[in-house]
């Protein structure tokens, strides 16, 4: 793939693999700094990102542009298949706040939605497929160049931080349910959980499959730490959890503690679980040593999930959304204006 693109000295070209990832978390870094994200990520949560993305053809799904033999851009389509049995592709595009507005947002966008096309026809043929692309919230060039070329958008998520971990208001978990440790060898109570989040959530919007790469990648991710989670019970079932995990540490030494994978199953909603279960999962991050909490949401969670997270001191700090294209039925061969494959 590498090539000179239209625009002078920048050149595009096919991910080689590991030994990009520094150079795309640099990328993503400035992109989530500029954006007012609260956390950056490191190279090994992307190793295991990339390593488990299950359905993607790495080398030609994603590029990264140079400049003067520099990676200032990054771009990538990939498949997923979703628990409710559609499809959807995913364009995740990066580029250097810096390197905005020199055409590097055409070229990876041409490419991504090319790529697209690819993955519809590849193994989306059988099942309704919808195309997304990711824009930051404060990208206003971005997405006016994405509703130029007919995108709109269909979403939008937050990213949330507790700014203290100060008050934590004291909440009891409510009966019948009980909040049990969670034993950081035991595989067997580590496959229930990972069981337990995808089935609470199955029926919200965008909600990937479940599957084998899934749970691997779920296991090795540098973030697993059991010994955070808060997991509540009824009886023998899981009735609700936070898998909480510590955020890396920041440059001015502060560290943003994870209360993440927020799930309580269908028939135990508007009880108070949640409640009472991110009350807990706030003072372990606390206790573990971090300086605030971190959360992200989908804006349009029907269970008012936005509202819980308000009343616990959380402030919506970043957004990103999503724009679209489609849904495209089962056997359709969308032309997504990626030019020529």
């Amino acid at each position: 793939m590498d090539r000179p693109t239209q625009a002078p000295r920048l050149v595009l070209r096919a991910y080689r693999g590991p030994e990009d990832h520094p150079a795309m978390l640099r990328v993503a870094a400035a992109v989530r700094t500029f954006n007012g994200d609260a956390e950056i990520g490191t190279v090994a949560d992307m190793d295991n990102y990339y390593g488990h993305l299950e359905h993607a053809d790495l080398p030609r799904d994603c590029a990264l542009v140079e400049l003067e033999g520099q990676v200032v851009a990054y771009g990538r389509a990939s498949w997923e298949e979703l628990a409710n049995g559609e499809g959807r592709v995913d364009c995740i595009l990066n580029i250097e706040p810096v390197h905005r507005g020199e055409g590097i947002e055409e070229i990876l966008l041409a490419h991504a939605l090319r790529r697209a096309e690819h993955c519809i026809a590849d193994v989306g043929r059988d099942r309704t497929t919808r195309v997304i692309v990711y824009a930051t919230g404060r990208d206003v060039a971005f997405r006016r160049l994405l509703e130029s070329r007919g995108l709109n958008l269909v979403r939008r998520h937050a990213q949330l931080v507790r700014p203290s971990l100060d008050n934590i208001p004291d909440l009891a978990i409510p009966e019948p349910f009980a909040l049990r440790r969670i034993d950081p060898l035991d595989r067997a109570m580590h496959r229930r959980v990972f069981d337990a989040d995808a089935r609470a959530f199955a029926d919200h919007y965008g909600q990937e499959a479940s599957s084998e790469t899934a749970w691997d990648g779920f296991v090795g991710s540098p973030a697993f730490d059991p010994t955070l989670w808060r997991v509540a019970f009824h009886g023998d079932k899981i009735a609700g959890q936070i898998l909480n995990f510590m955020g890396e540490a920041l440059a001015d030494g502060t560290r943003i503690g994870m209360t993440e994978a927020i799930s309580v199953q269908p028939e135990y909603r508007r009880l108070g679980l949640a409640r009472a279960l991110l009350a807990e999962s706030l003072r372990a991050v606390r206790d573990a040593g971090a300086d605030r909490a971190c959360l992200g949401v989908d804006t349009q969670n029907p269970n008012q999930a936005l509202t819980l997270y308000e009343s616990l001191g959380f402030r919506i700090t970043s957004e990103t959304l999503e724009y679209g294209l489609g849904p495209f039925s089962p056997g359709s061969m969308p032309s997504l204006g990626g030019g020529t494959r």
